[in-house]
């Protein structure tokens, strides 16, 4: 085990090494729980096998370059230099929890150990060695919390500098503009529909992140509201597109929080008929690890949903760590693989053979894919190629308040 200031030495040399080159640092620490039940039932000589095993495995997952430092036990720091952005840092601590997350068998005993994954990268979160380690490490808190597995270090200031109030008055003033992105179909060679994104302008600190005022809307009790200002502002813009003559659908993203809602599918029926948009005009994004907080009333939910003729598509899909199994079980008709998989397909034959075999998959099991992050026209001909049915990205166009583009597409009609 190496000691506090070797760790913060690797740490440097790792941020040295990799100015001023492109790509992010990820300092990841996987932190173990539990173990020490094991050690007592099992030995001490039993525990050593168990963190050799993990070490080991934890070697096997990563790439030739990346480091991996035991810093105490059972747990470890790892470094993972050049990652290409937040979603590779994402993709590698997802692939860590389920390697770690698999029994290790010693002496005819099955030992299954608890694994929590947090990660600060640099220079997003800083770059300074000793405070990427502790922001790695609080992330491993969040992640124990959160009960996923895996999260990164999130800024608390701008969380901070709101409050309740203001969030609940901005929400009942209708003060939040929605932005609307445009979904294309690759066979029709036109613009179907539109993912809503939410945006908050706070009149004393600027601009709000999503994820900021999304999170405190949950932590708060505020999602409900939320939820139902989102779906309102959706429907009611695609109304008017329409009643223009132009029969798109609007994507809306549900948290894990707004499915636990009391009565929630009712109300999504009744907004449908407040603004006399039939069912398919409408598709609910749900991310893997939402669905997977309670796989058996997520199911019963958006089943209900599906049934009444709402779409249903897993969100940002690939990120998570959810079982196939899972996939073929869920009451879905639709799956957006995440922007990670799609940035390098012209590049990296691997990423494309995976983009292609997440297309097949879907397919065969009665599937639409959207590509996400289609930034350039190369990628947008291979998507074609591989047979992918939506694509949505800068390319396609970019986020734009929803009143624009509204009237953009009136004027088309």
């Amino acid at each position: 085990m190496l000691n506090r200031a070797a760790v913060l030495r690797a740490v440097a040399a790792a941020i040295d090494s990799g100015r001023p080159g492109p790509g992010a640092l990820g300092v990841l620490v996987v932190r173990s729980q539990r173990m020490r039940e094991t050690e007592l039932a099992l030995g001490y000589a039993v525990g050593e096998r168990v963190a050799a095993a993990m070490e080991a495995a934890l070697v096997a997952a990563l790439r030739p370059h990346d480091a991996v430092l035991r810093i105490g036990e059972y747990d470890f720091l790892l470094l993972l230099p050049a990652l290409r952005s937040r979603q590779h840092a994402a993709l590698a601590g997802a692939k860590l929890v389920r390697t770690l997350q698999q029994p290790v068998s010693l002496d005819g005993w099955q030992v299954q150990p608890s694994i929590a994954v947090g990660a600060a990268l640099c220079p997003d979160h800083g770059d300074d060695p000793e405070q990427l380690c502790r922001r790695a490490d609080r992330a491993c808190d969040d992640a124990l919390a959160g009960g996923e597995g895996f999260a990164f270090w999130q800024r608390p200031a701008i969380a901070a500098q709101f409050t309740h109030e203001e969030l609940r008055d901005a929400l009942a003033g209708n003060r939040l503009e929605l932005y609307l992105q445009p979904i294309l179909d690759l066979r029709a060679e036109r613009v179907v529909g539109y993912e809503a994104l939410a945006r908050w302008a706070h009149p004393r600190i600027g601009p709000v992140a999503p994820p900021d005022f999304v999170g405190a809307a949950e932590r708060t009790g505020l999602i409900g509201e939320l939820t139902r200002w989102s779906l309102n502002v959706a429907l009611r813009q695609v109304a008017q597109m329409r009643r223009a003559g132009r029969p798109v659908r609007v994507n809306v993203n549900l948290s894990a929080a707004a499915l636990q809602l009391p009565g929630f599918v009712p109300q999504v029926l009744d907004l449908l008929r407040f603004w006399e948009v039939p069912p398919e005009g409408l598709v609910l994004e749900v991310t893997e690890s939402a669905l997977m907080r309670d796989v058996a009333r997520c199911q019963a939910l958006l089943a209900a949903l599906r049934d009444a003729g709402v779409g249903i598509s897993i969100d940002d899909f690939g990120t998570g760590y959810s079982s196939m199994a899972y996939l073929r079980q869920l009451p879905a008709g639709e799956l957006k693989i995440d922007r990670s998989f799609v940035a390098d397909m012209t590049e990296d034959r691997r990423s494309r053979r995976l983009v292609g075999s997440m297309i097949d998959l879907s397919h065969h099991l009665g599937l639409e894919v959207v590509a996400e992050g289609v930034e350039d026209a190369a990628t947008l001909t291979l998507l074609r190629e591989l047979g992918c049915d939506h694509a949505q990205g800068y390319l396609i166009g970019r986020p734009a308040p929803a009143t624009e583009t509204v009237a953009v597409a009136a004027s088309a009609a």
